[in-house]
Formats: structure tokens, C-alpha cells, sequence
């Protein structure tokens, strides 16, 4: 009997609690059932825009015409638009034209800055900062080129960091330094493609470099000869 009653008792507690709280409960259900359908749209709206955007980026790049500039502008324009990973590429293949057909390497580092807003992946930025660095130095940036290189904390890139290190190096007449970045290009097995040319750069500027020390050692001695003479001058003179 007492059994019995308990459990009419739970029926009834149940009941009681269903009437007080069914609406919010159907409540829960259906903002459950709306997240879940929301969220496989909202991925599927996703997955097409990008397959959109991928069919246009490909056919942007598939226009470009090397003896036609003007190509190159719908790209540019498609590279504006938003921030998705294919703007970012349309950013860095637009810059690789005007590298390589416009030689217009301000608008090229134009290109290569926004695609570096554009994304956080630390492998795509590394090789965004070494092609702004490349640019900045055919630009004659040669310190703002060491910088953007400093940016670039990617150890696998160090060989090829050190390669274009040099160049610049070179171009600011600091041999010395731009021959011990050479060397350290050349310790890597990645850089093997590149050993001859990275080789002739080497010599030359160690060549450069004995250079410059024999043009400083000269030009010490002719001050120090200067000197020697003034302080005789000044000797006879104070004697007289």
C-alpha cells in the first residue's frame, strides 16, 4: 500500500512539474533543433561561397596576360574584397605580376602588406615577409628590408633568410657581415640548388671586404701621417 502510494505520489510530482515548466523545456528543444540546423546551413552557406570564391580565383588568374598590364586589375579588385584565404592569394599572385611583368614594386608591397592583414597563419606570413622584403630591397629599402627580415621567426627559413641577408648587407658595403650570412646560407642542404650563385656572391664579397680593409688601413695611415706632421708643425712653431 505504501509502495502504491509512493509512486502515485511521483506521478503526481511529475505531472506537476511538467505542467510548470513544458513550456520552457519545448523552448530548449526547439532552440536546439534551430542551433543544430542553423549551424550545418550556416557551414553549408560557408563551404559554397568558398567554392565560389575558388572557381573565380582560378578564373582571374587564368585571364592574366603578360603583354596586357591591365589583367591584372580585376585580380587586384577580387583581392579587396574580403579576407578569406583566397583574397589572400589573389593578394600575393597580383604582387608576383607586378613584380615580374609591371616592375612596379610599391604596388607590389602594396599587395603583399594587405595579405599580411589578412591572415594569422604563421608559415603564410613568413613567406609574405620575405617576399616584402625582397621587394623593399629592389626598392633600395635596405634597412627596412633587414627589419621585415627580423620578422620571420621560422627557423626552416633562415638559409633563405640569410641569402637575401647578404644581398642587402652587400649593397650597404657591410662585407664582412654580408659574407658570414652567406656562409651560414651555405650550411644548409635546402640551399644546394642555390650553392653556385649563393658561392659567387660570396667571393665577391670577400673580394669587397679585403677591399675596403685595404682602403681603410690606408686611409688610418694617412691620418695618422697627418697627424704626425701637425704635431711637428706646432712643435717648430712652438720652438720659434
Amino acid at each position: 500500500m505504501s509502495y502504491q502510494s509512493s509512486s502515485e505520489e511521483q506521478m503526481w510530482a511529475l505531472k506537476e512539474f511538467l505542467a510548470k515548466t513544458w513550456k520552457i523545456i519545448v523552448a530548449v528543444i526547439v532552440i536546439g533543433l534551430l542551433a543544430y540546423y542553423g549551424w550545418n546551413y550556416y557551414q553549408s552557406n560557408q563551404v559554397k561561397k568558398l567554392e565560389q570564391m575558388s572557381d573565380r580565383y582560378e578564373q582571374l588568374v587564368k585571364q592574366l596576360d603578360q603583354t596586357k598590364p591591365e589583367s591584372v586589375n580585376d585580380l587586384v579588385a577580387f583581392a579587396k574584397e574580403g579576407d578569406s584565404v583566397y583574397n589572400v592569394f589573389a593578394d600575393l599572385f597580383a604582387a608576383k605580376f607586378y613584380i615580374e611583368v609591371t616592375k612596379d614594386y610599391a604596388g607590389a608591397q602594396a599587395l603583399l602588406t594587405d595579405a599580411l592583414s589578412k591572415t594569422k597563419a604563421e608559415p603564410i606570413k613568413s613567406v609574405i615577409n620575405i617576399r616584402i622584403a625582397r621587394v623593399q630591397y629592389q626598392q633600395n629599402q635596405y634597412q627596412e628590408s633587414l627589419a621585415t627580415l627580423d620578422k620571420v621567426n621560422n627557423e626552416a627559413w633562415e638559409p633563405v633568410i640569410n641569402e637575401i641577408r647578404g644581398d642587402i648587407l652587400t649593397k650597404m658595403s657591410r662585407y664582412a657581415e654580408a659574407v658570414d650570412a652567406y656562409k651560414i646560407a651555405l650550411k644548409s642542404a635546402a640551399m644546394i640548388s642555390s650553392e653556385p650563385n649563393i658561392k659567387i656572391k660570396l667571393n665577391q664579397a670577400e673580394y669587397l671586404q679585403a677591399k675596403q680593409t685595404v682602403e681603410q688601413d690606408k686611409q688610418t695611415a694617412e691620418e695618422k701621417a697627418e697627424q704626425e706632421d701637425q704635431s711637428k708643425t706646432e712643435t717648430e712653431e712652438n720652438k720659434n
